[in-house]
């Protein structure tokens, strides 16, 4: 029996879209660093918790990704 190509295109566009979110977390911490660094605003405290934040974020969402691909291969494995 072959899956049905819009239920493998679907699981793909979770996929893709959990990929952006995780692309997005780090960019914009990165940018909101970039930003203390050139107003010279840097507050050690502040973005060791806001790291660690979107660290665990970061974790979160890759385990979750992670776990959905692995169910995706199962139910796509031919």
């Amino acid at each position: 029996m072959e899956p049905d190509r819009d239920f493998i295109l679907q699981d793909a566009a979770s996929l893709r879209e959990e990929m952006r979110l995780i692309v997005r977390y780090a960019s914009d911490a990165t940018e909101s660093l970039d930003r203390r660094i050139e107003n010279g605003t840097l507050d050690s405290r502040t973005e060791a918790e806001e790291l660690r934040e979107v660290l665990e974020r970061l974790q979160a969402l890759s385990l979750e990704v992670s776990e959905e691909l692995d169910a995706y291969q199962q139910r796509h494995a031919r």
